[in-house]
């Protein structure tokens, strides 16, 4: 044998050892890839999208583990704001007032029960709807960079629930608390919290605090923290998807073994979305932590809970279409169990003639 081909045979061996470990590589790279973008496109698509968001808590929104913790505070809000307790205090005789306190404590509790109700009618419940996807169309603008005017008071993002303040005043001129002749203001259309506090400053001749008719959502810092996280997902979306691409390709050509290559390509994806799907918890109790009121973060739960839904029904398709095309691509290579199937070879010699 010559030296030309005696060095030809030894880096042979070398080359494809080489050749393994790169494919190995861009093996990994390509399951992280494939997962990194799902969630990119999932959030650009869902999370960040006002009308699926809407569309992926509209039932959530009438689960009384949402809607009860926001009557609680709206009725606790308008009795203060209208100042219940003064007004019966100036009706009462000298010698009633003392029960003042524990009757208004008593038309909170009938204000709270009656808006538990409202909140399941279709017309106040859209507009709580309404109200939520009102805020977060401003969170995102806010997170995309956006000036908008997105309410904060005390560091907390608010949000703005004057359409349930409209139900529960309401209930308050119909228990003849608020008297007849006040012309109460609408407060069902999705306008700025400002304009809204104005109007029933205005009918009522108060001045309400910078805080009524809201509720704290999440610190202020984390948002802007976040922003340069969702300007980078909006701007990779398309890079990762072209980024999977590449590597998946990149994986098949430096395989020895095409076929058994795609089998791996298969397992380590859906290693990746399964442990995936064990993270979107951590994501969950991320954005929920930073609310201060434990009340409205079991509620704030609820409809992140309904929209991470989508997230992992989205991972369980995947996880099957990959499942599939794992299991065709085993097949095809007809292995021995599938070639003694398909020729109903039994094992057992031919009868004689």
């Amino acid at each position: 044998m010559s030296e030309d081909a005696r060095v030809a045979t030894i880096s042979q061996p070398a080359t494809g050892r080489r050749r393994g470990i790169l494919a190995g590589i861009a093996l990994v790279l390509a399951c992280i890839s494939i997962l990194v973008t799902t969630v990119g496109i999932w959030t650009h698509q869902v999370a960040l999208n006002t009308n699926r968001f809407t569309q992926l808590i509209t039932e959530v929104t009438k689960d009384p583990a949402v809607t009860d913790p926001i009557a609680d505070r709206i009725s606790a809000q308008v009795v203060e704001a209208v100042d219940v307790q003064g007004r019966l205090e100036a009706r009462l005789p000298d010698i009633m007032k003392p029960l003042a306190g524990t009757m208004t404590l008593a038309i909170q509790n009938g204000i709270d029960q009656r808006l538990r109700i409202a909140l399941q009618n279709p017309r106040v419940n859209a507009a709580l709807l309404t109200s939520i996807g009102w805020t977060h169309e401003r969170l995102v603008r806010l997170l995309r960079g956006e000036s908008v005017a997105l309410v904060v008071v005390d560091g907390y993002v608010m949000l703005n629930v004057f359409p349930v303040v409209g139900a529960a005043l309401t209930e308050l001129q119909a228990s003849g608390i608020i008297p007849a002749d006040v012309q109460l203001p609408d407060l069902s259309s999705p306008e700025a919290p400002d304009a809204l506090a104005q109007r029933l400053n205005a009918a009522f001749g108060i001045t309400l605090p910078p805080t009524f008719g809201m509720i704290q959502l999440m610190p202020a810092d984390k948002v802007v923290a976040a922003q340069s996280a969702v300007r980078i997902f909006d701007l990779l979306v398309i890079f990762l998807i072209i980024l999977s691409v590449v590597l998946v390709a990149l994986t098949l050509w430096l395989a020895g073994k095409r076929r058994r290559m795609v089998i791996f390509l298969a397992i380590g994806t859906i290693i990746a979305f399964l442990i995936a799907r064990l993270v979107i918890g951590s994501i969950e109790d991320a954005v929920v932590s930073g609310i201060a009121d434990g009340d409205i973060a079991a509620a704030i739960r609820a409809m992140v809970d309904a929209t991470l839904e989508d997230l992992r029904s989205l991972t369980i398709i995947i996880i099957i279409a990959t499942a599939i095309v794992g299991v065709a691509a085993y097949l095809w290579g007809r292995p021995k169990w599938v070639t003694d199937l398909t020729s109903g070879d039994t094992g057992g010699d031919a009868p004689a003639a």
